[in-house]
């Protein structure tokens, strides 16, 4: 078994690596959208700033996020340990402390450069400025916001070339396409907020590349949107918070003295919290070439103007940000996805279809990517091989377009004009290619009977392996939550959502292609030829390979452990979700603790279904034993 292991320290960003603790939920905008951070740019103008405002902005936004010399050292030693060492095994529960533990990745595909790559290429989302979210300070916790990102299920990371702030895996940063305010560092999200798993065991930590991550997407939108939204509303607050801002960006130009109270009782400063949502699909927005953006410096739109402008211009963006957090509100409400899971279907549809918008009752879990198909290489309506749980599509590219349309990217419905790296989207598809699925951590999680595995093997191929080729099967079949395979084709003004989005998709992916020059021949080498979007209203069985590091079970993750989902009438009704800590006897995370709770109950999360004798819900109990201890090994 080969791994990797590093020692886990301080990160810049001041990310500790405890267990996550998941916040309370239940505030009405809970049940907003989370994965519409749908976030763009919008400045406008204000005024002149205050030595003594930005003495207390200084000390309450910059201090604590910059990195101690102590970090340093720390994520300096940490960097020295011996590629390839394997810890000692430990018989005592892990420390919380962030320098006590040892982190482990299963090398399942990637080096190093390229899981780097993978963790922080940005692909087109621009949720907010840096210099926004890193002096912002949570209304939650009263700390900077990015202090302790594992509160949203996050796993922190260390600061390096493809990170240079230390921000958590999935986390990108990128200069702004954007022409109004072209280079502006903008943190955005990727596949890998969702696609990079760690599960823990007696005190060691396991990461896999390509497995269902834990993160709280909602959580992470409602917590950014109530932190800036009461930032606003106290403008003496907002003050301080525009001039941290300024002073990030422009550090050799904030003035040094003047009255802070001044701007504090501006009457533009007093209504900053007072601002209507606004969508990202923007008729306004513009954009400029990927290119373009990366030799743009930060500074350039502001380039040579004063201090009192850029003020204005600050707090106008500091209200912009609000707008599009507040558009969650337009996604109406529905089923609260939770760690691990989103609506992302229904979510575009409200984003795009705001007439048509419907609630959102359809979460399924993240899924695993390690086998997912090559679907550039059909040329043809006779090779296609289709993804999603439902099997509604052959295009990876246009699905991740939409993936970034939902995690902030900015576009003008009209002209097409984005925020898309389409070039960072076919990168990370081609990243994902090279996944393999993970092996059993012997060295962690303990030994694999290899007698009970041989047993389950023939029970396996008996029972399961047929089924699970890529093939899709009715509702009546499968008997699980009818949701998800119903809610994709409802129609959107009079035509099936899959013909509605599909000219959008198609539109977004041919300008963004021209803006960035991509050639003709590139293009046809990036995506599936022809590309289909189609409503299935059925579930696609995929291969099982590495099933054991996919948890929760079923698709909308109503079920915790292959245990459970081998044993129909004891899977339970309520649980917790968000314990990372793994249960090697029942094959998935531990459902006590800290956490939120799974309510099956809920609209779209039945636990039923996938029961019976062509399941192995009805086999005798050695021979579940037997089956579970083969899923090892595959």
């Amino acid at each position: 078994m080969c791994y990797r292991c590093e020692a886990t320290r301080s990160r810049s960003s001041g990310l500790p690596t405890s267990r996550a603790r998941w916040p309370p939920l239940g505030e009405p905008d809970r049940n907003a959208a989370g994965l519409l951070l749908t976030i763009a740019l919008h400045y406008s103008v204000l005024h002149a700033l205050t030595v003594r405002a930005w003495a207390e902005a200084y000390s309450t936004y910059n201090k604590r996020v910059r990195p101690s010399l102590i970090s340093f050292l720390a994520a300096f030693a940490g960097s020295l340990i011996v590629v390839g060492c394997s810890p000692k095994p430990s018989s005592t529960e892990r420390s919380s402390a962030p320098s006590a533990e040892t982190v482990l990745w299963s090398q399942n595909g990637w080096s190093d450069a390229e899981r780097t790559e993978y963790h922080h290429l940005a692909e087109g989302s621009e949720l907010v400025p840096y210099a926004l979210i890193s002096n912002v300070v949570s209304l939650k916790t009263g700390k900077p916001f990015l202090e302790n990102m594992e509160r949203f299920g996050f796993i922190s990371d260390a600061n390096g070339a493809g990170n240079p702030h230390g921000l958590p895996v999935g986390l990108t940063t990128v200069h702004s396409r954007d022409k109004s305010h072209a280079g502006l560092e903008m943190v955005g999200l990727n596949c890998a907020a969702c696609h990079v798993a760690e599960l823990s065991y007696r005190g060691k930590r396991l990461r896999i590349d390509g497995a269902p991550a834990l993160v709280d997407l909602q959580g992470y939108q409602v917590e950014l949107k109530e932190s800036l939204k009461a930032t606003l509303r106290d403008p003496a607050k907002a003050v301080a918070l525009v001039i941290a801002i300024d002073h990030d960006l422009h550090a050799g130009d904030t003035p040094p003295t003047h009255d802070a109270s001044v701007y504090a009782s501006d009457p533009v400063a007093k209504s900053a919290g007072d601002i209507a949502a606004a969508s990202t699909a923007d008729q306004n927005f513009h954009s400029v070439s990927s290119g373009t953006a990366d030799a743009a410096g930060a500074s350039t739109a502001l380039q040579g103007r004063s201090f009192a402008v850029r003020f204005q211009r600050d707090l106008a963006l500091l209200k912009a940000r609000l707008a599009y957090l507040k558009n969650g509100k337009l996604l109406l409400g529905g089923t609260e996805p939770g760690p691990g899971r989103v609506d992302a279907f229904g979510a575009a549809r409200n984003l795009l279809f705001p007439k048509d918008a419907v609630l959102m009752q359809s979460p399924v879990s993240f899924p695993f990517i390690w086998d997912v198909p090559d679907t550039t290489q059909q040329r043809s309506g006779t090779d296609i091989v289709w993804i999603h749980y439902d099997g509604n599509t052959n295009s990876i590219l246009e699905r991740n377009i939409g993936q970034a349309l939902g995690m902030g990217a900015v576009f003008d419905p009209s002209t097409y004009e984005s925020t898309l790296r389409i070039a960072n989207l076919h990168r990370l598809e081609v990243l994902t290619h090279k996944l393999q699925a993970p092996q059993w951590p012997a060295d962690i999680l303990g030994p694999i009977d290899q007698t009970k595995a041989k047993a389950g093997e023939k029970i396996f191929n008996d029972t399961c392996r047929d089924c699970h080729q890529n093939r899709l099967y009715a509702l009546t079949d499968v008997e699980t939550d009818p949701r998800r395979a119903n809610s994709f084709g409802q129609d959107v003004g009079g035509r099936p959502f899959p013909k509605a989005i599909q000219p959008i998709l198609d539109g977004l992916k041919a300008r963004a292609f021209s803006d960035d020059g991509i050639s003709t021949a590139d293009q046809a080498s990036m995506d599936a030829k022809p590309v289909i979007w189609r409503a299935t209203g059925q579930y696609l069985a995929r291969p099982l390979t590495g099933v054991w590091a996919t948890a929760p079970y079923l698709h909308n993750g109503s079920v915790p452990t292959l245990w459970d989902l081998l044993h129909p009438s004891q899977r339970p009704p309520k649980f917790i979700v968000g314990n990372r800590e793994y249960d090697p006897a029942k094959l998935g995370y531990s459902t006590t603790g800290n956490g939120w709770t799974f309510d099956t109950s809920q609209p779209g999360n039945s636990n039923s279904g996938h029961a019976g004798d062509k399941y192995g819900t009805t086999l005798p109990e050695d021979q579940k034993a037997s089956l579970l201890e083969y899923l090892k090994t595959i």
